[in-house]
């Protein structure tokens, strides 16, 4: 297969589809939950981010089962990170920031000998929601109390934390109980219960991704992020965006109701409520699609102002994106 695939191609020898929970890229792999919990893995090894039960296998061609038991699980730009039994954590990988969570001695797994990486004990309760920037992580506890490690230079992990986390911190200063988090590549977006809307932003002002932000997002639906930009999609369909324009707008004008969003490191894939799927931003590895009989003005492979509508058959039922990468289950 070539390195840039721009139609949507079927995989070869495809993990178990059906229910697919989510998907999560480093900068060069990807992982597939199952509903079962079964983790499916493809791409870059080098770094011990997929395994370091494979020997000297740098490098997964196919999607080949890795892990089980899993409820969760996110990727940082070199590292992968699991949640099993609703408490525990382990990561593989290599870290520039401390993502690996284990203090200040570890800085790879790729050594690792006699046991899965884990981090240095269980969390104090159950893990609710789990996601990752390019360098840090932050999980969600069933209380509410939020945990984060890796880079904290910005101000990601809160105003109490700086420079570089090696073990699970706890963020302090959430004035409401969260209840879902998404992290750009500098920054985590915190969002309450729907049914209030309260959110909160940790990180630095850049391109004002914390004054541009709404007054509240009340009735979301699903909440994404590019590296730069957040994207709030409500329960009526509509889609509302605020951040870094890097190159295209964040959001086409006159785009109808949306079902699902799946927001890349600098893409979008939207599915209508009609069934349509559409994408938009920078286009340049073919994650938006086939851009060659597009008749609008394309400039640095960015589609800006207007969306491509990608042709899949059958009916979709999934939809992912990750680092410059795009994901679609169907049932034909």
């Amino acid at each position: 297969m070539s390195l840039i695939v721009s139609t949507p191609t079927q995989v070869t020898n495809p993990p178990p589809l059906e229910g697919l929970q989510a998907v999560r890229s480093g900068d060069n792999h990807t992982l597939l939950l199952s509903k079962e919990g079964g983790v499916y893995a493809a791409g870059d090894n080098r770094k011990a981010q997929l395994s370091i039960w494979v020997g000297n296998k740098t490098r997964f061609e196919c999607y080949e089962n890795l892990h089980t038991g899993i409820s969760l699980f996110a990727a940082t730009c070199e590292s992968s990170a699991y949640v099993y039994g609703g408490t525990s954590i382990f990561i593989e990988g290599s870290e520039q920031w401390g993502e690996l969570g284990r203090g200040d001695d570890v800085a790879t797994t790729a050594a690792s000998k006699g046991g899965r990486a884990s981090l240095l004990g269980p969390l104090p309760g159950v893990i609710i929601d789990f996601t990752a920037g390019v360098w840090h992580y932050v999980v969600i506890l069933e209380d509410g109390s939020i945990y984060g490690w890796g880079k904290a230079r910005l101000g990601q992990l809160g105003n109490k934390l700086s420079g570089k986390v090696t073990a699970p911190t706890k963020i302090e200063d959430i004035p409401f109980k969260p209840a879902k988090a998404i992290c750009g590549k500098d920054f985590t977006y915190i969002v309450g219960d729907p049914s209030t809307g309260e959110h909160i932003l940790l990180g630095k002002d850049k391109f004002s991704i914390d004054s541009g932000k709404p007054r509240d997002v009340k009735g979301w639906k699903y909440i994404g992020a590019t590296w730069h930009a957040i994207f709030v999609l409500f329960d009526d369909g509509k889609l509302v965006a605020w951040g870094k324009e890097n190159m295209w707008d964040l959001l086409p004008p006159d785009l109808p109701p949306i079902e699902k969003i799946a927001v890349g490191s600098d893409h979008v894939l939207a599915l209508t409520k009609d069934g349509e799927l559409l994408s938009w931003g920078w286009g340049k590895h073919g994650n938006c699609g086939d851009l060659s009989e597009i008749k609008q003005d394309i400039r640095n492979d960015m589609i800006s102002g207007f969306w491509n509508e990608i042709s899949v058959p059958g009916d979709i039922e999934f939809i992912g994106a990750g680092f410059c990468t795009s994901f679609v289950v169907t049932k034909e």
